[in-house]
């Protein structure tokens, strides 16, 4: 039952299960795309008018973080479901099953990666409604699209890792407090170089500001290859370091049970 073929339908079967999850709770759905919109149309016409960023207008400036804090606030949701799986026995019955171990944790990815697909058209939809007006050409579409996709299966692979690794409901969560606080100290908001000297060395080295800057400069139609390079480059190590993670985690938690 560890074969490549079982593990993909076993996957694809839980993902479902995990859908379902989410479309019977639509007040979950509401309350993780509520704070991005709130944040985005806060920045937008409130303290938009007090940024200076230069030729890019506000609105198109900010957007690029608005979408990284919703695969965060959904992506949280997925680790908070991943624990409760495991802390309320439901793990444990999945593992008397003839299914694919890893099948679990693959389901749980692929339904993140889904929900949190569906949430971003819905802020690129009220981003519009904003007046953001991106014009990145083919090659920045696909450089949009590359990012985010990469964005949202690193996001998953974290939530799924810190789900597994947590103790407790509110434990596994917590991680997504400290990629919001990343993405505040970075460039989504505000240039670097407004800030203090060591905050803003803080701000240019983490991999929060690479992504925002490569997806900003691509849906300008001006892509940066450098930039996304070394964007993908962070997502890349985040996807296998948090994959890690997740293995350490699943592997662990069958010893315990084994015990």
């Amino acid at each position: 039952m560890n074969g490549n073929g079982s593990l993909i339908g076993d996957s694809w079967t839980l993902c479902g299960r995990m859908l379902k999850h989410n479309l019977r709770s639509p007040d979950t759905i509401i309350t993780t795309l509520v704070m991005p919109v709130m944040i985005m149309l806060a920045f937008v016409f409130v303290l938009g008018g007090a940024m200076n960023t230069g030729p890019i207008r506000y609105v198109d400036y900010v957007v690029p973080v608005v979408l990284l804090f919703a695969i965060a606030s959904g992506v949280s949701y997925t680790a908070w479901r991943v624990n409760l799986d495991v802390t309320t026995g439901m793990y444990d019955r999945f593992r008397t099953m003839p299914i694919a171990r890893f099948s679990m944790v693959g389901g749980q990815i692929i339904s993140s990666v889904i929900l949190n697909l569906a949430s971003l058209v819905i802020i690129f939809g009220i981003a519009l409604l904003s007046g953001y007006r991106p014009h990145p050409g083919a090659a920045g579409w696909l450089v949009v699209a590359g990012l985010l996709l990469a964005v949202l299966i690193a996001f998953a692979v974290m939530g799924v890792a810190f789900g597994m690794a947590a103790s407790s409901n509110e434990g596994a969560g917590m991680f997504a407090y400290i990629v919001m606080a990343l993405l505040f100290v970075s460039s989504g908001f505000a240039p670097t170089d407004t800030m203090k000297s060591g905050l803003r060395w803080f701000a240019d080295h983490q991999p929060m500001t690479p992504i925002i800057n490569a997806l900003r400069s691509a849906q300008m139609g001006q892509v940066n290859g450098r930039t996304t390079l070394v964007a993908l480059a962070w997502l890349a190590a985040m996807i296998v370091g948090f994959a890690v993670m997740a293995t350490w985690a699943v592997r662990r938690t069958n010893r315990r049970r084994s015990s």
